[in-house]
């Protein structure tokens, strides 16, 4: 079984989740300080990408693959995260897998249009997290790592 890095990439707030024979093996948030320009950010998500790959020299990465919003500027802004994350990914030799928003709420819930809190109440479930807290962003890592390993 192979050892999955899901990513939920954001500017302000990245999740990652380490999945290996379907246990939960590290996971957590990068937060970036508002006071940082744009580019120290991206820079600061790119170098705690790479330690967390240097520790646990995972063989997959999986994202969620849509890249929409109706601001653009946060469009954009995303893009450019998920730019930075995918860099340090390909430079560890990562493969990278994407699935649809669509796809990732059904591998794990079994409904393509689940909620946040369904998605993060399953996550802990699968798990066996039962009795912890976990952030959205690391529940929605964790729902992409369980999505690759469902469907690899």
């Amino acid at each position: 079984m192979k050892r999955i890095m899901g990513i939920d990439p954001g500017i302000r707030a990245t999740g990652f989740a380490l999945v290996e024979n379907g246990q939960l093996l590290d996971f957590g948030v990068i937060r970036t300080s508002a006071k940082s320009g744009f580019a120290d950010k991206l820079y600061r998500i790119y170098l705690a990408i790479k330690e967390v790959l240097d520790r646990w020299r995972p063989e997959l990465a999986a994202m969620e693959n849509v890249i929409y919003h109706r601001n653009v500027k946060s469009a954009l802004t995303l893009g450019a995260v998920r730019g930075v994350v995918m860099l340090a990914l390909r430079e560890q030799n990562v493969e990278i897998v994407e699935f649809s928003p669509t796809k990732i709420k059904l591998a794990v819930t079994g409904n393509g249009r689940a909620s946040k809190e369904q998605i993060k109440f399953m996550v802990k479930k699968i798990l066996g997290l039962d009795g912890q807290d976990i952030s959205e962003h690391v529940a929605d890592a964790s729902a992409c790592a369980i999505t690759a390993l469902r469907n690899i």
